[in-house]
């Protein structure tokens, strides 16, 4: 972390160009994925040099397999960018409702239909989903597979939220 409060530094001082290398150089020593000449776009570079950056802070630590999965939470990274979605389904035979909760570190929200700002784009991704046909939900009360409604909500929201607008849709058409 010190390598990437010295490179900010350097960038307030001389208010020039200057190139990440030390930095790239320090997430491929921490056993990160980015490699010279690979391309990466910017969320993914944030998301590595996150992850990176949390290793670091377990290093100190005794590394991320020795230190307890609930003491990982307590690192700067995790207090800074760490959060947590919350799925709610209910089944819409028997009406029993399940929670699952999810730890992020950014939010994807998809952007198409009716988007055309941040605040509609939130809108749509706490809006409930019905899951039916191909998509029904197992419920374990009925023991089959049923219509559900699905509604996802941020449980705790983390101190810096990264939103990353996904703009396009994968299909595969041959």
């Amino acid at each position: 972390m010190c390598e990437l409060e010295q490179f900010v530094t350097m960038l307030t001082e001389t208010g020039g160009p200057l190139s990440p290398s030390r930095i790239l150089l320090h997430m491929q020593n921490t056993s990160c994925q980015i490699g010279d000449g690979n391309q990466e776009d910017a969320h993914e570079f944030l998301r590595l040099l996150v992850a990176s950056m949390q290793s670091i802070c377990l290093e100190g630590l005794g590394g991320e397999e020795k230190v307890d999965p609930r003491l990982q939470e307590t690192t700067f990274i995790q207090h800074t960018f760490g959060g947590r979605l919350r799925s709610k389904v209910k089944c819409l035979r028997c009406h029993r409702e399940s929670e699952r909760y999810e730890k992020i570190m950014d939010l994807t929200l998809e952007i198409f239909g009716w988007v055309e700002s941040l605040e509609d784009a939130l809108t749509q991704f706490t809006s409930s989903e019905e899951l039916d046909g191909e998509n029904m939900y197992r419920c374990g009360r009925c023991a089959a597979y049923v219509r559900a409604r699905k509604q996802l909500s941020i449980d705790e929201a983390p101190n810096i939220l990264t939103i990353v607008l996904k703009r396009f849709k994968v299909s595969c058409t041959y």
